[in-house]
């Protein structure tokens, strides 16, 4: 049986890992990845069965960066008052996990995993990826879709501020199912999931569009410091089987491997490696970023 977390010494050539624990490895639908830096593990969201479907089921696993091992269902619905349906996107505040699940954000310890509590978003049909804004509030995006995949019209991006209010900061049918989220302190990055565009959206709402991805369906951004070039962006797309690469100048290009269904990545400063949840294969990879 394959591994399902490859370690890529090239980009060119894939070697295997085992996962090494108690719990068998794989994973059940993965759908983000996030690293925690703080902790240094990986966590992976699993939906675990159909993408909207409110089953119960859904789990996150934490994962060793160095070997592969894996604790299988660290956060799992059904077990220790947790529960997880479909879970997408993640972001770190402090000490609290948020995580979108449906039509809700759900807190969790981020130490022990413990559930703390749930937000729900008025109307939202597809909350898909979260970031954490420069000052504590926490951002998703609502993809608009249905569980056919046909757009909703609930297209969206909302906050969750410090207070627990909740407020759209944009939306309408132009965000183009907005899906993958980055935060700095200009703004939000977003990817489109049915033009391949890439826009910021400011934190009064104002969108500007930046650049087009060759291929559509935009799943992941994340940004990453270039070495001694300047930064860029890394955007996963279903469309393209691929992760493009954007420098600092608006010059584009794939990484030379083909991914089936990467969905949305997550970034390893430390060891500058991009994590990349294979939606259909049950796997996640891992890719250097020179």
């Amino acid at each position: 049986m394959r591994s399902s977390i490859s370690f890529m010494g090239t980009l060119a050539c894939c070697v295997a890992l085992a996962a090494c624990s108690q719990d068998p490895p794989g994973f059940d639908t993965p759908e983000s990845a996030l690293h925690d830096a703080v902790a240094d593990v990986y966590l992976v969201s699993n939906i675990h069965g159909a993408p909207l479907a409110k089953d119960g089921n859904g789990y996150i696993a934490r994962v060793s960066p160095e070997d592969g091992s894996m604790q299988r269902w660290w956060i799992a619905g059904g077990k220790n008052g947790v529960t997880l349906h479909a879970p997408k996107g993640m972001a770190l505040v402090g000490e609290v996990l948020w995580v979108a699940d449906i039509d809700v954000l759900r807190r969790f310890d981020r130490t022990s995993g413990a559930p703390l509590g749930e937000t729900a978003i008025p109307g939202a049909t597809f909350l898909n990826d979260v970031a954490a804004g420069h000052d504590g509030s926490v951002y998703v995006t609502d993809t608009g879709l249905d569980a056919t995949f046909a757009a909703s019209g609930t297209d969206a991006i909302w906050k969750v501020g410090n207070d627990g209010a909740v407020t759209a900061l944009a939306r309408g049918p132009e965000l183009g199912q907005p899906n993958g989220l980055f935060a700095l302190a200009g703004g939000l990055y977003v990817v489109s999931w049915s033009t391949g565009k890439i826009f910021q959206v400011d934190y009064k709402g104002i969108r500007t569009d930046l650049l087009q991805a060759p291929q559509a369906q935009l799943d992941g951004i994340v940004r990453f410091d270039a070495g001694e070039g300047p930064a860029g962006w890394l955007v996963t797309s279903w469309v393209g089987k691929c992760v493009y690469r954007f420098d600092a100048t608006g010059g584009i290009a794939p990484l030379p491997i083909s991914l089936d269904q990467p969905a949305d990545c997550g970034f390893d400063a430390v060891r500058r490696r991009l994590l990349v949840p294979l939606f259909g294969q049950n796997r996640l990879e891992l890719l250097p970023v020179k």
